[in-house]
């Protein structure tokens, strides 16, 4: 049985309420990783959906859109900030189930021809057992679709302001190789490892450029004072509110580094894909 208390805990009281403060700004920046989720999941007429770590339910409606009402959408999250947006979002779409649960040992009823994600695999504590408990919601041959994130070094939007943040903070606590986290997915080979163990055949890590559409720079300088590993380093260092407003004016100066004046980001995301065999 895994035990992913930490990672609800943090959903539900630290990043969930970071997510919704500022949920416009992180939905615009992705809206580009959720077209090409989708195009390579391509869900179709009268599927059946799992997907993991829904959040705010953004990807969620365009799957119940695409699935149609002879479909049917499972969407989970541990994050009850976030569910709560989803449910007033979705409250007009009748093909969707919102759960507030851990997907790691959660029993879901039915068999679903579809597995995805938009950033929400890489949480597990366990994710060996995780993806076990998750490939017997599968029927057989059904796919696996989700989105991780690349190496920090590929993520400049998340490489730049850490370097910033540590250069006036210090470095964070050592973390333990594929901690649940952002980052917890960065190794293709490590991803293999894990969905083959749990019975998962034709397994693939693609590394795929994308562009970040951000709002504005000043929107993105904000994201990062509070999201990624800048964010959760200014969290662990307790930083004050001076602090956070100084580095969020390092953090904006530093955006032309990395991001043209249309608050474009370059960036690299993995491409998982397997399927039930």
């Amino acid at each position: 049985m895994t035990d992913n208390a930490r990672q609800i805990a943090y959903w539900n009281e630290v990043a969930g309420p970071k997510w919704v403060r500022i949920q416009g700004a992180m939905e615009a920046r992705l809206a580009g990783i959720e077209d090409m989720l989708l195009a390579r999941a391509q869900p179709r007429l009268g599927e059946r959906v799992l997907e993991i770590g829904c959040g705010t339910g953004t990807t969620t409606a365009r799957l119940a859109d695409a699935v149609g009402s002879s479909g049917h959408v499972t969407a989970v999250d541990v994050s009850r900030p976030m569910l709560d947006v989803a449910r007033m979002a979705l409250a007009a779409q009748r093909n969707v189930t919102l759960i507030e649960a851990d997907a790691a040992t959660a029993r879901f009823e039915g068999v679903f021809d579809l597995l995805t994600s938009r950033f929400g695999i890489m949480f597990f504590e366990d994710p060996l057992a995780a993806f076990g408990n998750l490939y017997r919601a599968l029927r057989p041959g059904a796919r696996l679709v989700c989105v991780a994130w690349a190496p920090i070094a590929d993520n400049l939007h998340w490489s730049v302001p850490l370097r910033l943040a540590i250069e006036r903070l210090g470095p964070p606590k050592p973390r333990a190789p594929h901690a649940p986290g952002p980052l917890a997915f960065d190794d293709p080979a490590y991803v293999t490892e894990i969905l083959s163990g749990a019975g998962f055949a034709e397994v693939a890590v693609r590394a795929e450029p994308v562009t970040l559409i951000g709002k504005s720079l000043d929107d993105e300088a904000q994201v990062a004072t509070m999201m990624g590993p800048a964010g959760a380093l200014l969290d662990e260092k307790q930083a004050d509110a001076a602090t956070r407003a100084e580095l969020l004016v390092a953090f904006r100066a530093a955006l032309p580094d990395y991001a043209d004046r249309n608050a474009r980001l370059r960036a690299t995301v993995h491409l998982i894909t397997a399927r039930r065999a």
